[in-house]
């Protein structure tokens, strides 16, 4: 009887192994085991090219991962090695931290000098604090320091992601690629640039007119400070640049022999005088920028009314300048010429030119501007509003000598002029161009528009509720009833 039943089964095994059904069945199953394995298997081979090769495509509207050029060549010359923290709660797997690691995978797998970590908050707030300073850091936020950790860079949340508005647009800004670069190159850099701000003559404090200037010579790379030439004990060195805005005192005899002597050794100087600034009683100014042929005019500059491209429709103080189409300072805007700079004074022709310097007018007027000072006024001509000086030492560049003046504190003070015109790049550009430094890293931002469906009105918003919630659903119950009823006569 058993021999009979384990015949039985085998029959039915073999008919049921047999049948077309079973066999496709078993096919698919199979197939679909092999689709599986592959696709796993190719997931971990394209894993292994992103980490190793940084091979991937950016999909995302911000494209965060498709760094500039300029990335790719300072990673190329990254020979230290370089340690990347992001500060983030173990448990943290929001989308923002999925973005910011995959910026910073890319930086690793362009360059194993660059090595990656994080760092719990919770967990290990002695490490933050050791790292951090003074200086508050938030979830979200990046460090960048050198193996020693004798140079770092701090990168809180806010200084890479913002939401900014613009008319009716908002716009979300990622500007981690940047700020991770230029990280780079700082942590492994010997030396940074200068700025130094000179102060005790009643000059514009960089605190309270320059905040917006000195934050992007800071993201730069460059070492912002104030200083003054007969309390801080600071020796400037060539290289240094050192501003002058708007002072109304004098230079003492020590302070111009300290900046003429410090000049002529490669220093680099940029003095921005309004039309307020009475030059008379500026003697000891006036002789350290007369030893280069330099000076400034007096009174304001007024564009002629038929020079409609050279002013805007505020009137014709106004300025909207000329600019050196070949000069490094102004080429990468001339074409657009997105300056407008109130309010100018004149900076005076170089009638004898000093043996050696080069002179460029960056910014001019058109040829029918006039200088309006108290009751006189000039004859028409083109006027100057910012000037290049350049003595070059072509046995060692460090020791060149770079002058720029400026008819306006427009192109630098803190007003909405440097978010709606080229003012703040042309300020930027000047810097870099005194400083003439490899550390310095220009990349621009990331940013893409809200796509949020924005409802203008009220009545909008309950035309479209009516749709959405009650003629929409309502069609489709109708069209199922319809449907309904045909079948049932069927």
């Amino acid at each position: 009887m058993s021999m009979k039943n384990e015949k039985k089964a085998k029959s039915k095994l073999n008919s049921l192994l047999g049948q077309r059904k079973f066999r496709f069945g078993a096919y698919a199953t199979i197939l679909t085991i092999v689709v599986i394995i592959v696709v796993i298997l190719l997931n971990v081979a394209l894993g292994a090219i992103e980490t190793n090769w940084a091979l991937t495509v950016d999909v995302t509207a911000l494209n965060a991962t498709d760094f500039d050029d300029a990335t790719y060549e300072i990673l190329k010359g990254v020979n230290d090695d370089v340690r990347v923290y992001t500060v983030y709660q173990d448990s943290t797997s929001s989308s923002a931290r999925v973005q910011v690691d995959s910026v910073l995978e890319k930086y690793h797998a362009l360059n194993n000098h660059v090595t990656l970590g994080n760092i719990d908050p919770v967990k290990e707030p002695t490490r933050i604090n050791k790292l951090s300073g003074d200086t508050s850091l938030s979830e979200g936020a990046v460090i960048v320091t050198n193996a020693d950790e004798s140079r770092m860079k701090l990168i809180n949340r806010s200084d890479y992601y913002s939401l900014q508005s613009y008319g009716n647009n908002t716009y979300t800004i990622f500007d981690l690629e940047s700020k991770v670069t230029s990280a780079l190159v700082y942590v492994t850099s010997s030396e940074t640039p200068h700025v130094y701000f000179l102060t005790g003559h009643g000059e514009m404090d960089s605190a309270s007119y320059f905040t917006i200037l000195t934050r992007q010579l800071q993201l730069r790379n460059y070492d912002v400070a104030s200083l003054n030439l007969l309390t801080d004990g600071v020796e400037l060195v060539s290289g240094d640049t050192v501003v002058v805005s708007n002072p109304t005192r004098d230079l003492d005899d020590s302070e111009y022999e300290t900046l003429h002597n410090w000049l002529t050794d490669g220093g680099r100087l940029l003095v921005a005088l309004d039309y307020t600034v009475n030059t008379a009683t500026l003697p000891n100014l006036t002789k350290l920028l007369d030893y280069y042929q330099l000076s400034f005019g007096e009174g304001l500059i007024y564009e002629d009314e038929s020079a409609t491209g050279n002013y805007v429709s505020y009137g014709t103080l106004y300025l909207r300048p000329d600019m050196d189409a070949e000069h490094d300072i102004t080429a990468s805007l001339a074409e657009a010429r997105q300056l407008m700079i109130p309010q100018v004074r004149p900076i005076n022709e170089v009638t004898i030119p000093e043996s050696g310097i080069l002179y460029t007018k960056l910014l001019t007027t058109s040829n029918k501007a006039t200088v309006v000072n108290a009751d006189q006024q000039s004859a028409p001509g083109t006027q100057t509003i910012a000037l290049a000086a350049l003595k070059r030492d072509y046995n060692d560049s460090t020791k060149d000598v770079r002058i720029v003046l400026l008819g306006s504190n427009y192109l630098m003070a803190d007003t909405q002029l440097l978010y709606s015109t080229e003012n703040l790049n042309f300020t930027v550009n000047a810097f870099d161009w005194l400083v003439n430094s490899n550390n310095t890293v220009s990349i621009s931002s990331k940013y893409v528009a809200d796509s949020t469906l924005r409802i203008p009105d009220a009545t909008t918003a309950w035309v479209l509720a009516a749709i959405v919630v009650v003629a929409i659903p309502l069609v489709v119950l109708i069209a199922g009833i319809v449907v309904w009823i045909k079948r049932r006569r069927l």
